[in-house]
């Protein structure tokens, strides 16, 4: 060993004990490393290195920025092999280094400095044990977990926690932003790190052209802050300066801020050119507004504002559009939307529901559209209730009300409802469950329509469960009173006794494969219903409507919903289910079928005859589902009449599914008799959702009626997502609603069809949000995306 390397490993052991006793912060450690730059960095992982909150490694993020130099700042892991370094300490490393008065130290080679998470990497290094000014020029690297900087010269007070470099080029690690400074200073205590830039750039685009940069005077960053604030900048796109702007701010979290948020672009047959650009105000962390003009050139600008607020006990959204004078409208009317929805937690036991919406006409939302409600609704539905739970017992109070979007006939109004369930467990397996119910019925047109309906229904519920089989018996007695006004078609006073028997039974049987790489369930099952007939034609219908067919309406006690119809039942009812899983118990099939068997006519009818049971047994309900692979899908149902051998209802669907963003699904559906009448509806439809390339995603549908040979709904969008800017296209044919259609025995009318395109644009970075998601656009047609399989697993 040279005498210039013992001097040097001497001074080590009587610096780092004499300076450890006369300064507290920092304590100095040098040693000598007598190995190349290359082995160290063969020593170092290059990627943990800037791990920040055990985030993944920066080169595994989507869109990251990873420069190059990135990789010569050495982990912490690889500098702490002692394991007994404290964070107040400064340890050197370095090929040589030198001593003065026992107060400057220099250092040169490859000389890397660690004090806490700081790092720096340079050739030449000088520190002051009085000042604890660490100064290092000739090129450096700088990292703190939070910034990572390649620089000229720094100046850094190791007492005061601070440093300023020059000349550099930056990477803010935890938001993948990077850029240049003149001159960067930094406040380095642990929890309250602060960047400041001068005549810096600032974007979270890769490359040395990016597609947009902000460039400033001064650009702030606090990692206690979430907005970043530059002074004095400019908007560049492609580094041609676009827009000016004294202040601007920008997220470097997820936390909200008032400030524009992107605009929509968007043309259509019905109003032109359209434009929204929406303000967002974030007013409190549990409320905010946002106020959106919408301009569109065939009608004029309409002011839309949404309110959301949320507290202890309640939540909800305020949501009011307006516009002045549609000039589209030959009576230069205004138009207007407002709608309330809010979900309240009154107490432990009380809960609350309103959701009420009013529009100006009935053509508005087929003219504007909504975020909650589809344009093929024939109506808006108000709703606001009281839940009160305790124990077995659950009391609803309920107001209903309709506001219909066409010429259709309106409901009843319902108020209100004050319904009540209990259950009470007498005995082993036997329980006595009471419902009840009081309802007001008033008609909207007519003030003296009206009607009170009280109904009490106990029943008696035996039930068995086995892991083989199980099976219950319900007997129950339906007392319903009317006091019913303003219709001579109707008693004034009616009370209606009805008793009901039902038993259901099932048997859970199961098989190995032959192979034992799965296992097959059978489960059939049966059940007798027996209701006796009761006249019923005096009573009003107020809120009764006939059931969906499917295989599990098969099962129901009831053909009606509501209780004006209570339909007389004589009958036994067999399905089965059989199902196919594999060894890990995915759910690979499941196939039922099933047929009621009417023993006696059903003599009850809705409002006419067709709702009348007069055949001997129900169609035959068939439905599949059925995972072929791990990619494909189908599910299928049917309706078949076997007595006119016809297909009443159909469809089926079959999708391949690559993930939760890629998919293609085929689609067929058929029905006879539609909306009363006797015509038939068959269509045909695709849809497609599918990210084409790394930054280009499509989704469409399309739907064609094989009847008319038209196409009823059709919509394309294409968007194209970088590390920079989204931009989101799409272009869409629907139907027109027509309030004139009057559906009478003949064949429809042919529909009209409105046509248009949107487009929305979005800079990553800037924003908290990227581009709409290319899956939402599947949702805004008439008949929207439906997972068509729904098995176990």
């Amino acid at each position: 060993m040279s005498e210039q390397q013992e001097f040097m490993l001497k001074s080590r052991r009587s610096l780092s004990k004499k300076y450890a006793a006369r300064f507290l912060v920092p304590s100095v450690v040098i040693t000598n490393l007598l190995l190349s730059p290359s082995v160290l960095a063969q020593q170092t992982s290059p990627r943990p290195v800037l791990a920040v909150n055990d985030a993944p490694p920066m080169h595994l993020r989507s869109c990251a920025i990873n420069p190059a130099w990135l990789d010569d700042i050495p982990s912490l892991a690889s500098l702490q092999r002692d394991g007994d370094i404290d964070d107040e300490d400064l340890l050197v490393l370095s090929e040589y280094s030198q001593l003065d008065a026992n107060r400057f130290a220099r250092f040169r080679g490859h000389v890397v400095v660690l004090q806490g998470h700081q790092r720096l990497v340079t050739r030449n290094a000088t520190f002051d044990n009085v000042t604890g000014v660490l100064q290092a020029d000739g090129g450096l690297l700088f990292s703190d977990d939070y910034i990572a900087v390649r620089a000229a010269d720094i100046q850094a007070d190791s007492l005061g926690q601070s440093a300023s470099i020059i000349d550099s080029e930056y990477l803010l690690i935890p938001r993948s932003a990077h850029g240049r400074a003149g001159q960067i200073d930094l406040a380095m205590a642990e929890g309250q790190r602060q960047v400041v830039l001068h005549d810096g750039t600032f974007t979270t685009c890769p490359g040395d052209r990016p597609a947009w940069q902000i460039a400033a005077r001064n650009i702030e960053m606090n990692e206690n802050e979430s907005w970043g604030t530059a002074h004095h900048a400019q908007f560049r796109l492609f580094n041609v300066p676009v827009l000016y702007i004294p202040r601007f701010s920008f997220p470097l979290t997820d936390e909200r801020k008032s400030g524009l948020l992107y605009p929509t672009i968007r043309s259509s047959a019905r109003n032109g050119v359209e434009l929204e650009v929406p303000y967002y105000f974030n007013l409190a962390p549990n409320y905010d507004v946002t106020l959106t003009p919408r301009l569109m050139t065939d009608r004029g600008v309409m002011g839309m504002v949404e309110t959301r607020y949320l507290t202890e006990q309640h939540r909800g959204v305020v949501e009011v559009n307006y516009l002045h004078s549609d000039r589209r409208s030959s009576l230069d009317n205004s138009r207007s939307l407002w709608r309330v929805e809010q979900n309240s937690r009154l107490s432990e036991r009380w809960s609350g529901y309103v959701d009420f919406a009013q529009v100006s006409d009935t053509a508005y939302i087929n003219d504007f559209g909504s975020t909650f409600v589809n344009r093929a609704d024939p109506h808006l539905y108000r709703r606001g209730q009281f839940d009160y739970h305790s124990g077995q017992s659950h009391l609803q109070i309920q107001f209903e009300d309709f506001q219909m979007l066409g010429p259709y006939q309106a409901p009843y109004r319902t108020l209100p409802r004050v319904s009540g369930w209990h259950q009470e467990s007498l005995a082993n397996h036997l329980d006595l469950r009471v419902f009840s119910e009081v309802t007001q019925f008033r008609n909207p047109l007519d003030a003296n329509d009206s009607a009170t309906r009280v109904h009490v229904e106990p029943t008696l519920r035996y039930q068995l469960v086995r892991p083989a089989w199980d099976w219950q018996a319900d007997v129950s007695y339906l007392v319903t009173h009317y006091n019913q006004s303003g219709r001579d078609d109707r008693d004034s006073s009616v009370t209606r006794h009805l008793p009901q028997l039902r038993w259901h039974g099932r048997i859970h049987l199961e098989r190995p494969f032959a192979n034992s790489n799965g296992f097959q369930t059978l489960t059939p099952q049966l059940q007798y219903l027996y209701v006796p007939h009761r006249e019923q034609s005096r009573i009003g219908i107020y809120d009764t409507i006939l059931m969906q067919d499917d295989y599990n309406s098969l099962f129901r006690p009831r053909r009606f919903t509501g209780l004006d119809r209570i339909a007389d039942a004589h009958q036994v009812t067999v399905g089965a289910t059989t199902s196919f899983y594999n060894n890990t118990a995915d759910e690979l099939m499941r196939l039922s079928l099933g047929q009621i068997l009417y023993l006696d006519e059903s003599q009850t009818q809705l409002f006419d005859e067709t709702s009348r049971i007069t055949a001997s047994n129900s169609e035959v309900a068939a439905e599949l589902d059925l995972r072929v692979s791990q990619r494909w899908f189908a599910s299928s149902a049917i309706q078949y009449d076997t007595d006119l051998s016809l297909v009443r209802k159909s469809r089926v669907a079959l999708e391949y599914r690559k993930d939760e963003s890629n998919l293609i699904q085929l689609n067929h559906r058929r029905v006879r008799g539609l909306v009363g009448t006797t015509e038939e509806v068959e269509q045909v439809g695709i849809v497609t959702s599918w990210r084409i390339h790394q930054d280009w995603a499509l989704a469409s549908h399309w739907y064609q009626d094989l009847r008319t040979n038209r196409t009823m709904d059709a919509l394309f969008g294409l968007q194209y997502d970088s590390c920079c800017w989204s931009i989101q296209v799409s272009a869409y044919r629907r139907v027109n609603r027509n309030y004139d259609l009057n559906f009478g025995e003949g064949p429809l009318p042919l529909a009209d069809f409105d046509n248009g395109v949107s487009l929305q644009f979005s800079l990553t970075g800037l924003s908290n949000r990227a581009g709409a998601g290319i899956m939402n656009l599947l949702q805004q047609g008439i008949f929207g995306y439906r997972r068509p399989f729904y098995l176990s697993n």
